[in-house]
């Protein structure tokens, strides 16, 4: 998918990937241009395929990433599709010729480039649990706090009502009343959350497409990249995709497209460099998203990549919402 809004560069790297690295299978390549208006817009992105023979599609800006591919699902005859996304980049010979090997066996559903065990109902709950505490009932913070989640103010709003920082460690006897006192205030604070955080989630509330979101562990595909038959779409032909919520339904709620292929008894297998596929229980083994230095992965996304930049305290959070 080659979305307008995410820029020119997103092409030119995925294109430059693809002549890099060979798929490993005969395939036909789709572009699926996305949200260009301006025949000066599309043309320039068309510029970046050009030496690439493929089929393009173009396609209004609506539905997200799983509004498109079950759009595109619709208007191509092929029997087994792989959907990308704008921010793929193929970093492994054979990537296709994997994916395949496992997406083609009759015991397997779904095929992907990453999977998460991730709940974002509970990786929610703790953003908001971490504003309740430090910007809310202004909780003071220690050093270890900022540096393993400096993330979570990405995701909070701004004000003047920022978290402050704990006073300078005081020794002794002081100091262990300090924190004895501070840890007592806490867990009451944490049990002041708990409505809170359960009225968010009620109907009409900020949260309240979460709420039916299953909880830790939740395993599901990533829709950055996978392969499947066509027919495994069919259930979902008539489904909407409006809003942010609905993409993260389809991804990870409890009727996702994992989910689904799951509860008719067909695998979802996450698919490494070295060729191997993991089954749910073992995708945590896999040294892909999120894992280690993710060195096995077939792809790389947006998320993948800023993963790499992250500081190692950065990363252990955003690994331990994703794997527990």
């Amino acid at each position: 998918m080659a979305r307008h809004a995410d820029g020119i560069a997103a092409f030119q790297r995925f294109a430059d990937s693809y002549r890099r690295h060979p798929a490993g299978i005969e395939h036909e390549l789709i572009v699926i241009y996305k949200g260009f208006e301006q025949q000066s817009q599309s043309q320039e992105a068309r510029t970046v395929f050009h030496d690439l023979p493929h089929l393009g599609i173009e396609l209004e800006d609506i539905g997200f990433d799983i509004g498109t591919y079950l759009e595109t699902s619709r208007r191509v005859p092929h029997d087994y599709l792989c959907f990308l996304n704008t921010h793929t980049k193929i970093v492994a010979p054979g990537w296709l010729a994997h994916l395949f090997q496992y997406a083609s066996q009759s015991g397997i559903g779904i095929a992907g480039v990453t999977g998460s065990y991730e709940s974002l109902r509970q990786s929610w709950e703790l953003i908001q649990m971490f504003y309740w505490l430090y910007y809310m009932e202004r909780f003071p913070y220690e050093n270890n706090v900022a540096r393993y989640y400096v993330k979570f103010t990405e995701y909070l709003p701004a004000g003047p009502n920022s978290p402050v920082p704990f006073a300078t460690a005081r020794s002794g006897v002081t100091g262990l009343i300090a924190r004895m006192v501070l840890a007592v205030r806490y867990r009451l604070a944490v049990r002041r959350f708990q409505p809170h955080w359960r009225a968010l989630l009620m109907a009409g509330k900020m949260f309240a497409a979460l709420a039916p979101i299953p909880a830790f562990p939740n395993p599901h595909i990533r829709s950055n990249g996978f392969m499947l038959r066509r027919d495994r779409l069919t259930p979902f032909q008539n489904a909407q995709i409006a809003t942010k919520d609905d993409a993260c339904l389809f991804e990870s709620g409890p009727d996702s497209l994992t989910a689904q292929l799951r509860r008719g008894g067909l695998s979802a297998i996450v698919v490494g460099r070295d060729g191997k596929g993991y089954d749910v229980p073992d995708w945590w083994r896999s040294r892909t998203f999120r894992l280690g230095d993710q060195a096995n992965l077939l792809l790389t996304d947006n998320h993948s990549r800023a993963f790499f930049t992250m500081s190692a305290e950065d990363r252990a959070t955003h690994a331990r919402m994703t794997w527990g």
